[in-house]
């Protein structure tokens, strides 16, 4: 599961466009490519804007300096992709080196949707390597303080949002189940969606509770005559990120539905047979498409989204010498 399964073409016309006619003139549909681009660029736009991965991304080899004044707060540095999902290795290097390996665990993730990390290391794994009052070392014995050294962490994880498919299972006579993640998430409520796959009798599935080990899934009426399966989809996406894309992607599919209303490049006609006539006027003109209303409260709605999304996702970088 990625996020254009959850933001589709269709998802798009029975949302943000919804009532609009998606006809040409001979009363073809438009095509699904024009409706997959408006979402491709606007799940591209809303990234560099807020500066976060949505889909799952592996950064291997993604190198940050180290400072001896920063030997006091446990060596913080910022990851270039967030949030982040795991740390899934980290080592030193000296320049181009080849590398010592680190363990894993000395990376703490303080904060996975900023992509805050610190090196602490524990005492249960040090092993030959030591802090000094210079920078940690590399070889066992090799001293050689220094102030700073570029480059000298080196980090591969995953960037991205939690996507999650699986199968819930309710005993017969049960009226709930519990679904643990394998992989917890920080501190943001999941949303999940179900599909009943075989009722067994049972009914009004819902998600009652969730967490950041675990969702709980329960029923009104338990399954009678079998176990109850259920299929989930979480996916940790915020709804307002989900709306941003979706305001976005629906503005190109608005702008060309705009100067079709009439036909193209049709703003007014009239039509007169023995001595009557009609007249239809649409609000397209050179300078104006037909749902620039619709536009106009979109981009409004959006600019409001953004500012509420960029005080979630947005981190202030101050950089010292």
């Amino acid at each position: 599961m990625a996020i254009r399964d959850i933001i589709t073409p269709d998802f798009i016309k029975n949302t943000y466009i919804l009532g609009v006619d998606l006809t040409l003139d001979d009363g073809t549909p438009y095509p699904d490519e024009i409706f997959e681009q408006a979402i491709d660029s606007a799940i591209n736009m809303i990234e560099l804007e807020l500066g976060i991965t949505i889909d799952e991304f592996t950064v291997k080899g993604e190198r940050h300096d180290a400072r001896v004044e920063h030997r006091d707060s446990w060596w913080p540095f910022k990851l270039d992709h967030h949030p982040v999902k795991s740390i899934d290795n980290l080592r030193i290097e000296l320049g181009n080196n080849r590398s010592a390996v680190l363990p894993t665990s000395w990376a703490l993730l303080t904060s996975g949707q900023h992509g805050q990390v610190n090196v602490v290391a524990t005492a249960n794994e040090v092993g030959s390597f030591y802090f000094t009052s210079g920078v940690p070392l590399l070889f066992g014995d090799v001293f050689n303080p220094q102030a700073y050294v570029p480059g000298y962490f080196t980090l591969d994880y995953t960037a991205g949002f939690h996507f999650v498919d699986g199968v819930a299972v309710i005993p017969q006579g049960d009226t709930s189940v519990e679904v643990t993640l394998a992989t917890p998430i920080e501190g943001v409520k999941p949303t999940v969606i179900l599909t009943v796959q075989d009722a067994q009798g049972g009914a009004g599935a819902r998600v009652r509770s969730s967490g950041t080990h675990s969702f709980t899934i329960s029923v009104t009426t338990a399954p009678t005559t079998g176990d109850m399966t259920i299929a989930y989809t979480m996916h940790t996406v915020d709804p307002l990120l989900i709306k941003a894309i979706g305001l976005t992607a629906a503005i190109s599919p608005l702008d060309i539905a705009g100067d079709l209303i009439a036909g193209a490049g049709i703003g007014s006609f009239s039509v007169g047979v023995d001595g009557l006539s009609q007249s239809i006027a649409t609000t397209a003109s050179a300078t104006s498409a037909g749902y620039g209303a619709r536009i106009i409260s979109y981009q409004k709605q959006l600019k409001d989204t953004i500012e509420a999304l960029k005080a979630k996702y947005r981190t202030i970088n101050i950089f010292s010498v």
